[in-house]
């Protein structure tokens, strides 16, 4: 006996599947708002002390907030443990997103570039940082001694710790970012090299691979 089905299960049955939004007009939509590391982040860093040694680990957490003008500030939080218990040094930042094109890591992920061209602090959160810096030579990462929860504003100054383009005094990060239209509680950035080396030019930016999502706060 031939069954019979239900006129709004044949129209469904019958309707195209929904195409799922890839644009960069889509992407900025869902960036919108506030992001946080969803656990304590591993980052292989390269060892400042043997530059030629292999990569040391850095613990962090992120924060980020993309506004509807192409903005965004972020503060990226180091630790001294796995857990990410003892803070050691913040850094916070701001500025503006310059998009590029489509990035072949995911569909729908698009590159771009941080430019940190409004805010750029770094505060130090417990005491062995605070030696570690005010024992660099002077002007080597900012012009100020440090102090213990004081930020100090190194926007546009240089600092060992930071790696900046040639003849620039701006931090430019080239990156990418793609956010799944069905799961668009977590925010993609690119993935990390694992030595270490960062994106300060756009030929280093990996062509595949996510880092842990951020999820989104509001």
């Amino acid at each position: 006996m031939k069954r019979l089905i239900p006129p709004a299960l044949a129209l469904l049955l019958a309707a195209p599947a929904h195409a799922a939004d890839t644009s960069l007009d889509g992407l900025k939509s869902r960036i919108t708002g506030t992001w946080t590391s969803l656990a304590c982040e591993l980052r292989p860093t390269p060892d400042q002390a043997n530059p030629e040694g292999k990569p040391v680990p850095t613990y962090l957490t992120r924060d980020f907030t993309y506004d509807a003008e192409g903005g965004f500030s972020a503060t990226i939080t180091v630790y001294a443990d796995a857990a990410c218990a003892v803070p050691m040094v913040a850094y916070d930042f701001a500025g503006e997103i310059i998009w590029h094109d489509a990035n072949p890591a995911a569909d729908g992920a698009w590159s771009q570039d941080y430019v940190l061209n409004k805010q750029l602090e770094l505060t130090p959160l417990a005491p062995p940082m605070v030696e570690q810096l005010n024992s660099l030579p002077p002007g080597a990462c900012g012009s100020e001694a440090y102090a213990l929860g004081q930020a100090q504003d190194i926007l546009g100054q240089p600092c060992v710790l930071l790696r900046f383009v040639e003849g620039s005094d701006v931090v430019i990060d080239h990156d990418f970012l793609y956010v799944r239209e069905d799961t668009p509680n977590m925010l993609f950035m690119g993935g990390k090299h694992v030595d270490g080396t960062g994106f300060y030019y756009p030929e280093n930016r990996p062509t595949v691979g996510l880092q842990q999502p951020l999820i989104r706060v509001e």
